[in-house]
């Protein structure tokens, strides 16, 4: 089975030549090396197509052409023009650029300082969503990226990895097409506020982690704060602003739901129950459970049996 990549179009859109990439097919011209890949079938979320790097000559210009998928390349030297729906872009080093489904682009190398280049090609039903994360699209198909080499060792490893025909090159290639994507995600470059809401989502998320895999330890606001390396006022802060409770309201719920749990099996002493949920004493234990459910452990444990 044949796929069809890409098509190069004439000024008047007429189709001029079809790229095709056979599984695991290797061609090279005299700018470029493509490395096309793997049985995509297994993942539906998310697929490379292909990946390669391009040392391009003085002008070196690829399209109009259109592809049914999408390709982010990423600068490493060198200049370069890119044309999309009308708008040029000139890009340079450290940056890079996202080609999407269904849109005509053309791209050209500086005539002074030609570009330097890797690039990815993939797909998937996920994929656009991912990217939306990232702050691509077609309307948006520019980022930056040069505070560190993250990007670069990443891409490159993909063409590593191609080269080498390993029995797991497919699923090195669908992690590093993970990392990329996250390494994307996190570079996004977001309003300050945005950026805050989402940390402050991130930290609610981990202290609940925390509590679901620690409420049966010795583990109280002051820990779960230390843990996380915050100020507690600040945890309860984002907290109460994002849940509506308290950190500490929302451990001893999800330590009597839990008690509730167990109660319904009467071969667990309430005493037990107790430490088994993370209280230290069944006198706070049974305080702490009629505050919340209205009524004793041992008036619960009845009611479920009639």
């Amino acid at each position: 089975m044949r796929r069809s990549d890409a098509v190069i179009l004439t000024d008047g859109k007429k189709i001029l030549e079809t790229l095709e990439a056979p599984s695991r097919q290797i061609y090279t011209d005299d700018t470029m090396k493509v490395v096309h890949v793997n049985d995509n079938s297994k993942s539906a979320d998310l697929f490379m197509y292909y990946c390669g790097s391009s040392l391009c000559e003085k002008g070196h210009t690829f399209g109009p052409a259109i592809r049914e998928h999408f390709v982010i390349h990423y600068i490493i030297n060198g200049e370069g023009t890119l044309y999309i729906n009308k708008t040029e872009y000139h890009l340079h080093k450290g940056q890079g650029f996202l080609l999407c489904p269904g849109v005509v682009s053309k791209y050209q190398a500086s005539m002074t300082d030609p570009w330097e280049y890797v690039w990815v090609g993939f797909h998937g039903l996920n994929a656009a969503s991912y990217l939306n994360s990232a702050g691509l699209s077609e309307s948006n198909p520019v980022f930056t990226y040069d505070s560190d080499d993250r990007v670069l060792r990443c891409m490159e490893d993909m063409v590593r990895t191609n080269d080498s025909f390993n029995l797991g090159a497919d699923l090195r290639l669908q992690s590093l097409l993970y990392q990329l994507l996250a390494d994307l995600v996190d570079n996004n470059s977001s309003t300050t506020k945005e950026k805050s809401a989402s940390n402050q989502y991130h930290y609610v998320r981990k202290a609940l982690e925390c509590i679901q895999m620690n409420y049966m330890n010795d583990l109280n606001v002051n820990s779960l704060a230390e843990e996380l390396n915050l100020n507690r006022s600040y945890l309860s802060t984002i907290f109460k602003k994002v849940l509506n409770t308290s950190p500490q309201s929302y451990l001893s719920q999800y330590r009597i739901n839990k008690a509730c749990e167990l109660l319904s099996d009467n071969d667990y002493p309430i005493l037990d129950i107790a430490l088994m949920v993370g209280f230290k004493d069944y006198a706070t234990f049974q305080r702490s459970f009629k505050k919340i459910m209205d009524m004793s452990p041992g008036d619960y444990r009845k009611n479920l049996s009639r």
